[in-house]
């Protein structure tokens, strides 16, 4: 039996903007459909709770870090969430080394409809242009938790990195760089299955981002792929296969967010 899983990541941008963009991102998750939901900077508060809201309605069952970690001041505003069309079995999550915040990872194990267990990773490393040592260190400790959980179907792993691919922390994952003696293999979707493009997810174009680079970055044209969804290697998931279909950049007209969204078709089936 095989299963096509949507798979979507996003950047919420917390609450900035207008009043009206919450409603145009609820709305455009649900148009999305997607199954697997990776999701930054989601405010959770005393007084407003992002994730609750956007997802009303789906069927989706989310988890917030403030529920598997301890509080850090930072993740009071915006933290990492994730949610499943399936409610996990198990969930797990750390903080990432070397964190300038609330920076972490959270894995969760589903059951999928096929009977077959899935980890799902959803993560935010660091962002800050001068911290790709920290990101390298961060993406270690990721893979490191994929290397304790994984199951039979390869491990999928979506966030925002906030590295562009050629970074050593992409290398890395990518299996094209050795950190410590050390060295790992995730599939890219859009190098897979992207439309040959630079997908860029975070850019000066979208009005949303423009006040948000001159800020950070000060430079102006700006424009990185720095959001993912990556797929485990067949070396470690002999028995299932995890074939990237198709990847998309979305929501972008109009913009939802200061980032563009991350959307991968990925094809499950067990093969023995």
């Amino acid at each position: 039996m095989s299963l096509t899983l949507r798979v979507l990541t996003l950047n919420l941008w917390n609450l900035e903007g207008e009043p009206g963009r919450q409603s145009l991102l609820r709305d455009a998750i649900h148009d999305l459909r997607p199954d697997l939901l990776s999701l930054q900077e989601v405010a959770r508060t005393s007084e407003r709770d992002q994730l609750a809201g956007l997802l009303d309605g789906t069927g989706l069952h989310g988890i917030h870090q403030l529920e598997v970690l301890d509080a850090h001041p930072a993740a009071a505003r915006a933290g990492t969430a994730l949610a499943s069309r399936w409610k996990p079995t198990e969930v797990e999550a750390i903080a990432l080394p070397r964190a300038l915040g609330a920076e972490c990872a959270i894995a969760a194990t589903i059951r999928l409809p096929n009977g077959q267990d899935l980890v799902f990773v959803a993560a935010k490393p660091t962002w800050r242009l001068d911290a790709e040592a920290a990101r390298l260190a961060q993406v270690k400790a990721i893979a490191e938790l994929d290397a304790k959980l994984r199951r039979a179907v390869p491990t999928i792993i979506a966030g925002d990195f906030d590295a562009t691919p050629d970074a050593d922390s992409m290398r890395y994952l990518a299996g094209r760089a050795v950190s410590e003696g050390t060295s790992v293999h995730y599939h890219d979707s859009w190098t897979v299955a992207g439309d040959g493009g630079p997908g860029y997810t975070w850019t000066s174009e979208n009005p949303l981002a423009l006040p948000v680079v001159e800020e950070a970055v000060g430079q102006l044209p700006h424009a990185r792929r720095i959001d993912y969804v990556l797929v485990g290697s067949r070396h470690h998931h002999p028995d299932v296969s995890a074939k990237i279909l198709r990847s998309q950049v979305v929501l972008t007209a109009p913009p939802v967010s200061d980032h563009y969204g991350v959307l991968a078709e990925i094809e499950v089936a067990v093969l023995r």
